[in-house]
């Protein structure tokens, strides 16, 4: 499979990325990453366990043992820190789609291991819980909408060059729109299965819902209950 022109530039975008999370842990002693990372895992279990309202330099300073101003040396800001705990989920999706994408299966078997991938992540309620933090920060925060803007760029058009592989009838524009609406439902699915509604009964189905709206999407297939 020929490796999508998109990825030349994963090494930039991971650049872009990481010069705004805060102090670049490449240029810290040891001691400066371990008070890096602690921050960082504070600042996650603060919003998992209590959302934006107790999110605050205040308490993250608290939490990782340290002073304020020491903090800020490392994140300045409260959307720095936020940046810094979703950067590694952004990385680690990007890192998926390059690996489906360079990987030696076909692309029709790379697009299911990225569909089973949504399904999966749509069920952590962890990590779906912490992006819908990040989205509502990014609607105010330059850094941060910058970066969701990066990442949805590169998983649309990473994923629209893989649908013209499965489906080479495809036109860029039609590949694109395809692209962007399975995003958009995998989503959905986030909020549907990983936002405390899974105990619910209409959520079950969802997953083979989701993979007939992808063969309708990508391939024009029509389901067996359209079919008959």
């Amino acid at each position: 499979m020929t490796v999508p022109t998109e990825q030349r530039n994963t090494r930039k975008r991971r650049t872009s990325i990481a010069a705004s999370t805060g102090a670049d842990p490449e240029g810290l002693r040891a001691q400066g990453v371990r008070t890096r990372n602690a921050i960082i895992r504070v600042a996650r279990k603060l919003l998992l366990e209590g959302g934006s309202l107790e999110f605050s330099l205040r308490a993250v300073a608290q939490g990782a043992g340290i002073s304020i101003s020491n903090l800020q040396y490392y994140f300045p800001t409260r959307q720095a820190v936020l940046r810094a705990v979703m950067a590694p989920i952004i990385e680690t999706y990007l890192e998926d789609l390059k690996r489906a994408l360079d990987s030696r299966i076909s692309p029709r078997e790379a697009l299911d291991a990225l569909l089973e991938k949504a399904l999966t992540d749509a069920r952590n309620a962890k990590d779906t819980a912490l992006w819908w933090h990040f989205v509502s920060l990014a609607s105010t925060d330059p850094e941060c909408a910058r970066m969701f803007d990066e990442w949805y760029d590169t998983l649309t058009r990473g994923i629209a060059e893989l649908a013209r592989a499965v489906n080479p009838d495809l036109k860029m524009a039609d590949s694109l729109h395809a692209a962007s609406l399975l995003i958009a439902m995998a989503d959905g699915l986030a909020l549907q299965l990983g936002a405390g509604r899974r105990k619910r009964s209409y959520p079950g189905g969802l997953d083979e819902a989701y993979r007939a709206a992808v063969n309708r999407l990508v391939l024009g297939e029509r389901s067996t209950a359209e079919a008959s």
